[in-house]
């Protein structure tokens, strides 16, 4: 049963262009067909178009504005969509048409180990902690990206679980979902002769850890700086700014919208620079 054909004109930044809903829509259909029950009454399009403006202005539910479908809708997509790990899967797909467009193969060999800590809400108090060396109670952002900076999986969990703790359940989530990594660099949160012989025994996977360098002053360290200007570009989402979410799996479902967000934009970007270096190639094989 097709869903509505209705296209909507673009209002707010966030909003999907033609091109993105067209690359966005069959993945969805993809991954939850709508072949039974009563037709949908709303257009789908705008229901991801109002998950996304809420991710990036921070804004509450009932403070979306009036021209997307009813707020309480919305939200029913969204947690459908963390239940299922809908979220997930389209992140997953993304993330391997993304690499295909820059050349690259579809699933990575390395990749970034890290985590995050942000202040939690009177919302997310139920599943939080102290972390002692940043001073912050709330909760993690645990990720791990590809060497170009987008998360292959995310992992949100209390602020009191040592990162080195934690990074079992991380990288036991990340080859469920791609089990081509070899490598992962990290800081030194994760070094340890136990966890570096059990990701090379569970996952044949090599962990490097690299050290700080010795001299004073700031100094970008060798990989480790991929890692940390993903978060830079998800602290950006306002929605990101806080946990907000009472459930962890919303917390990190949130971290997939944005990175979705990214890497359409990315890929059409991609495309459209490939199509302004075709004309200049055939006049240059031309002359």
């Amino acid at each position: 049963m097709p869903w509505p054909k209705e296209v909507p004109v673009k209002r707010y930044p966030s909003d999907l262009t033609d091109e993105e809903w067209q690359l966005l829509e069959p993945i969805f259909q993809e991954i939850e067909p709508y072949t039974t029950g009563r037709p949908r009454e709303k257009d789908l399009r705008e229901i991801v178009n109002a998950i996304f403006y809420l991710n990036k202005t921070g804004c509450q539910w009932r403070y979306l504005p009036k021209d997307f479908p009813s707020y309480k809708l919305v939200s029913y997509y969204y947690q459908k969509w963390v239940d299922n790990n809908t979220w997930e899967k389209i992140n997953t797909i993304l993330h391997r048409k993304l690499r295909k467009e820059m050349g690259r193969t579809e699933n990575p060999s390395a990749g970034i180990i890290d985590s995050q800590t942000v202040k939690g809400t009177p919302e997310s108090a139920k599943e939080s902690g102290f972390d002692g060396g940043k001073l912050i109670k709330g909760r993690k952002r645990h990720i791990v990206v590809d060497t170009i900076g987008y998360p292959m999986v995310v992992v949100v969990h209390a602020a009191n679980i040592f990162d080195g703790k934690a990074a079992r359940q991380v990288l036991t989530a990340l080859f469920s979902i791609v089990n081509t990594v070899k490598k992962i660099w990290a800081d030194g949160a994760y070094k340890g002769k136990k966890f570096a012989e059990w990701a090379k025994e569970k996952f044949d996977c090599v962990i490097e850890v690299v050290k700080k360098n010795a001299a004073k002053g700031f100094h970008v360290l060798p990989r480790r700086w991929v890692v940390e200007r993903t978060f830079a570009w998800i602290n950006r989402y306002r929605r990101l700014s806080k946990d907000y979410e009472r459930k962890p799996t919303s917390s990190s479902s949130h971290v997939y919208v944005a990175s979705i967000r990214l890497m359409l934009r990315r890929i059409f970007k991609e495309r459209a620079k490939e199509a302004t270096q075709e004309p200049a190639l055939l006049t240059a094989i031309a002359t």
